[in-house]
Order: structure tokens, then sequence, then C-alpha cells
């Protein structure tokens, strides 16, 4: 029997919620040095953004390739004990689904009686609104839920096959 339709889904989901987390992160992190000053060599927290990567930033099988593979798997000539190439549960095999960009710029603040402000009395701080933030924050824990919700989805519909 032939198991990689029933765990393709969970793989997908996993990797959703593998993303959305370290968006989280990436956004408490944020929030977190919103108000933060420069520290005494002038270096400001940049803000810092999750990028997915693309399927093909990730491999070379795009969807057109995976969709050629998926109709090729009909025929019985296909299947062979080999390992086929994709993504992978296992952290050895695993490549990366995002990666984390710095956001350059600096909000400028008018605070004259602070003692990291320049001679015009300007105080550099990172350029984070927390309303953005929070706003990106439950557009992801929405993602996440999401993925939840396939992944609990997936495992009844295995269950369900299982006791055909």
């Amino acid at each position: 029997m032939n198991t990689e339709g029933i765990f393709s889904t969970l793989r997908t989901s996993f990797s959703g919620l593998l993303t959305q987390m370290k968006k989280l992160e990436t956004i408490s992190e944020n929030i977190a040095n919103a108000e933060k000053i420069a520290d005494n060599e002038g270096n400001v927290y940049k803000r810092k953004l999750v990028k997915q990567l693309n399927p093909s930033d990730r491999s070379s099988r795009g969807f057109g390739t995976q969709m050629a593979l998926s109709l090729r798997k009909s025929d019985p000539g296909h299947f062979s004990g080999e390992k086929r190439p994709g993504f992978s549960m296992s952290s050895n095999n695993e490549q990366p689904l995002y990666k984390i960009v710095e956001v350059q710029g600096v909000k400028r603040i008018y605070d004259p009686s602070n003692p990291q402000a320049d001679e015009n009395g300007y105080v550099n701080m990172p350029n984070i609104s927390i309303l953005e933030e929070m706003v990106e924050m439950i557009s992801v824990s929405r993602n996440y839920e999401a993925n939840v919700s396939v992944m609990t989805a997936a495992k009844q519909i295995a269950k369900q096959t299982l006791k055909i």
C-alpha cells in the first residue's frame, strides 16, 4: 500500500506550521525591540521579516514538475524502492522554507532630554509600528490555525481510510 498521498498533506501542513511559528517568533522579537534606542555605537535594531522561499528556490521541483510526477504515478513501472526527491520531515534532509531579512531604515524621534539624542535633539529608533506588527500577528496566527485544521482533517481521513 502506497502511503505517499496520506503523508503528503501532513508534510505540507507541517511545513506551513514551521513557517508560521517562525513568523510569530520574528514578530514577537520586533515588538519586544520596538522601543529600543540605539546602542553606544549607534546601531539600531532593524525590523526583521520572514520571507518564504518559493518551491523553485528550495529545489528544482516546481508546481508543473510536481503535477507531472503525480500524473505519472498511475503507471506500475514508476513504483520502485528508491526514495524520491522532495520534502522530508527528517531534519537531516530538510531544505529551508524561509529566510529572515532585515528591513533597513530608522525612525527619528525628537527627544532632546534623551542622552542618546544627537546635536539636533533627535534619537534614532527602530522603524517598527506596533499596530502593523499586531495585525500581522493576527494574520499569522489564523494561518497557523488553518494549518492545524488541515492536519486534523487529514488525520481523520487517514483513520477512516484505515477502517475500510
